[in-house]
């Protein structure tokens, strides 16, 4: 999973980018409780050139805006950084598909890069959604708890997912991903990083939708498309999120 591993590497490079995160999620639910669950996360490292660029010139004691020539110096050494090595794809996925909890498929793995862009696409098939939880895409012993400043969205994509089955009705929590509180954790906290942050990561963008065919109860999702419920969060709305408000930010009860 070497490839897989190149893009948990440049997520974390990423928390300090413009737009850096575009993170959506997928649930899709049979009567039987079996189905499919998705995961895509594109990253956007272009705006960190300028970035980098405008650091240097105040490590050096410089002022004003960095110059053309500067912020392509930046580039070449964020391109030069981030390069990965060339793998061999398919037997990545098959690497990673022999690794999964029992009950649970990777159906399909695609990835996508250019030169400061990465672009990761999931697709499980599972026979009961709690499984999904198992799912541990990363062997680096370093990474923080799921769930936990510092863990990298592909991590544990579905680690704090609960489904519980209480008779006559289905009850589905979770947290929505959210790399700004990895970004906080890797960032000095000071008002200065905060602000940082705020400016770097305006264009976060995290999605998570659930499919499927039962009555809904109760829900708390931002809106709904057919059987679909849909939350989507943004940097404000991550923020102003509790610890408790978040655990349960994704909320939906189903009679069976």
């Amino acid at each position: 999973m070497k490839r897989f591993a190149s893009a948990l590497g440049l997520a974390l490079v990423a928390v300090f980018t413009t737009g850096c995160f575009d993170i959506e999620q997928t649930l899709t639910l049979e009567r039987n409780l079996s189905g499919q669950a998705g995961f895509s996360m594109k990253i956007d490292m272009e705006p960190m050139a300028y970035f980098m660029a405008q650091m240097e010139r105040q490590f050096s004691g410089k002022t004003g805006e960095p110059s053309a020539a500067d912020v392509a110096k930046a580039r070449a050494e964020l391109v030069k950084s981030s390069k990965p090595k060339p793998t061999d794809f398919e037997a990545e996925k098959r690497e990673m598909a022999s690794k999964l909890p029992k009950g649970v498929t990777l159906k399909d793995a695609t990835f996508s890069e250019s030169e400061l862009a990465v672009a990761v696409g999931l697709l499980f098939g599972f026979d009961h959604p709690s499984k999904l939880a198992a799912i541990k895409l990363s062997d680096n012993k370093t990474s923080a708890k799921a769930g936990q400043p510092g863990e990298n969205p592909i991590d544990a994509p579905f680690a704090d997912l609960k489904v519980v089955d209480e008779g006559a009705t289905i009850l589905i929590t979770g947290p929505p991903q959210n790399p700004l509180e990895s970004a906080k954790d890797e960032a000095p906290p000071t008002p200065e990083a905060e602000k940082m942050i705020a400016q770097l990561m305006k264009n976060l963008r995290v999605v998570f939708k659930i499919a499927a065919p039962f009555q809904v109860v109760t829900h708390n999702a931002h809106r709904r498309e057919g059987t679909t419920l849909i939350w989507q969060y943004d940097l404000k709305s991550l923020e102003s999120l509790t610890p408790q408000q978040l655990s349960e930010s994704i909320k939906v009860r189903y009679r069976k």
